[in-house]
């Protein structure tokens, strides 16, 4: 099977995330513009829900919004399972929700990133060329494959043909060696946090 369309419900969209990330030994993302889902406040998802989707009704955006917030959960903490995402560096500074909710939003990054050792966030400084200038993509690698979740505007697709998905674990290869070091990149979100806060 090469591509899964649109789900034709919330709760399937949500029901085929949930599986993805608890059948995942390694959970490897690109997101140029927004915090990975999974990383997400309460408050950050809605103001990004909103904003990407904003004819959706309101009961939808909490209740995609709550989701987002115990994804981290499927990860667990146990050793052999791992995420590492790499994130734009404008992340860092779009200020979805506004300035407030992007700064707790970092508060929350850096405590995640401090309680769960099996996470891993890089930032990729602006500038330069490379495969991710097409979009945010991410890859879920179980034994004895893997699979690629893709959102746009229109929906959702699901990848799993492996010489298509290949080229976006390639992608990822490449962006995670242009992008900081996660001590390097640890040190960039605080300083954007400590501008926030100050500003």
């Amino acid at each position: 099977m090469n591509t899964v369309t649109e789900p034709t419900s919330l709760d399937e969209h949500l029901g085929r995330l949930l599986a993805l990330e608890a059948a995942a030994d390694h959970i490897h993302g690109w997101h140029p513009t927004l915090m990975p889902g999974m990383l997400q406040t309460a408050d950050y998802a809605r103001a990004a829900i909103r904003a990407s989707a904003p004819a959706l009704p309101p009961h939808d955006v909490e209740k995609r919004a709550t989701g987002r917030t115990v994804r981290i959960n499927t990860l667990g903490r146990a050793a052999g399972r791992t995420a590492r995402f790499v994130i734009g560096e404008a992340v860092l500074t779009q200020p979805v929700g506004g300035p407030a909710t992007l700064a707790a939003q970092l508060d929350h990054l850096m405590t995640l990133l401090a309680l769960r050792p099996t996470l891993d966030v890089q930032v990729l400084p602006e500038g330069g060329e490379h495969p991710g200038l097409n979009g945010s993509f991410t890859v879920y690698r179980a034994r004895p494959g893997c699979s690629v979740f893709v959102e746009h505007l229109a929906g959702t697709a699901v990848i799993n043909r492996p010489e298509t998905a290949l080229s976006f674990i390639h992608a990822c290869d490449h962006v995670e060696e242009r992008a900081a070091s996660p001590v390097d990149s640890l040190r960039m979100i605080e300083a954007a946090r400590r501008r926030l806060t100050h500003a």
